[in-house]
Formats: C-alpha cells, sequence, structure tokens
C-alpha cells in the first residue's frame, strides 16, 4: 500500500500541470559535442549574453535552442510567482555561465532541501560555483531532469544577496530560499517535461 501511495504521489509530481501552455516539442535538448570538431561555448540565442559550455573537450550539453525556451520559461515563470517584471529577471541572469557535463561530480558537504547538513562524498546533480557560474549535470537527453532551474534560482539568490545563493535552501542558517522557490521548480521542470515529450 506505501508503495501504491509513493507511486501515485510520483506520478502527480512528474506530470505537467493543466496550465502549462508552452508547447514547443523538441525530441533532444541535449547535444554531444567535441572540441576537436567544433567549439565547446556556445552563446544562448536572445538571452543576456548567457552562455553555456561543456567541462570537457569532448562530452554533452544543452542545446542552445532548447536553452534558450527553458530559459524563457524560467524568466516568465519567475517573474509570475514573484510579481516581478520579465526584465528585471533577465538582468539577474545576465553574464551566467552555464557549464554542462554528463559527467557526475562530488562534494565533501553540501545541504539536502530541507536545510540537513550533509558530509561524506556527496553526489550532487548541480553546483552554483560564484554568482556568475553553474554546473549542471546531463542526467537525460531532456533539459526538465537536471538541476539547471535549481541552480537559476541559487544565482538569482546570489545576486540578491551578494554574498551567497543560499546554500542551506528552505534551512534557518542563510536567507533567500523559500518553499516558494521549491514550488516554483517543481512546476517549472513540470512545464519543461511538458514541452520536451
Amino acid at each position: 500500500m506505501r508503495l501504491m501511495k509513493y507511486l501515485v504521489v510520483t506520478l502527480i509530481i512528474l506530470l505537467p500541470g493543466p496550465n502549462a501552455c508552452y508547447h514547443q516539442n523538441t525530441s533532444r535538448a541535449v547535444i554531444k559535442v567535441d572540441c576537436t570538431k567544433s567549439t565547446i561555448l556556445k552563446n544562448i540565442p536572445g538571452s543576456p549574453n548567457i552562455t553555456t559550455v561543456t567541462s570537457h573537450c569532448k562530452d554533452y550539453q544543452f542545446d542552445p535552442d532548447s536553452l534558450k525556451m527553458a530559459l524563457d520559461i524560467f524568466v516568465q515563470e519567475y517573474a509570475d510567482q514573484f510579481v516581478t517584471s520579465k526584465i528585471a529577471v533577465r538582468e539577474m541572469l545576465k553574464n551566467l555561465k552555464i557549464e554542462v557535463s554528463a559527467i557526475p561530480r562530488t562534494v565533501h558537504a553540501a545541504y539536502g532541501i530541507n536545510g540537513k547538513y550533509l558530509k561524506g562524498n556527496i553526489p550532487v546533480a548541480g553546483l552554483a560555483l560564484s554568482k556568475n557560474h553553474i554546473w549542471v549535470e546531463v542526467k537525460t537527453s531532456q533539459i526538465w531532469s537536471s538541476a539547471l532551474v535549481h541552480e537559476l534560482i541559487h544565482i538569482i539568490i546570489w545576486r540578491k544577496n551578494i554574498v551567497h545563493g543560499d546554500p542551506d535552501h528552505e534551512g534557518k542558517e542563510f536567507s533567500g530560499w523559500t518553499k516558494e522557490h521549491t514550488k516554483l521548480i517543481e512546476r517549472i521542470n513540470k512545464i519543461l517535461l511538458d514541452t520536451e515529450t
């Protein structure tokens, strides 16, 4: 019975909401790149000077057009959630470098979404490395399954707070992250799931 409840809750979380109005279907939002054949640093078209790059010469990264669509969705949803302008949200993402790789990373310490401090070799799906640089692991051929949206939230908080991106999320040690941010991530990822299938 517990397993059935878990599966139902999981399905509800993963299914796109009825208000998802973005309908650009992309079959493959992740592309393989090779620095010996083409540049691995790509500008995202129509973005405020956002670039994407791979961690390694032969690696995977988000397709620039698919990443632009994901960023546009993020900007719209963030602006709606926190009652601000899309221009202000775009400005908070200006000059961001999005590093992508299929090769996982670990850190020696991290915080869970609830603020719990974790020690050891902690596997991470994304990192806000500075207020201008995030790293995101490619897990599937679609952006929604990555930590992109989560890391974009850290960047906006970091640029507002100046000194940190609220590493403990909903914890009490750092400020900035709220339950609304966590809900926003879930909502945007549902919309991305809808557009990428």
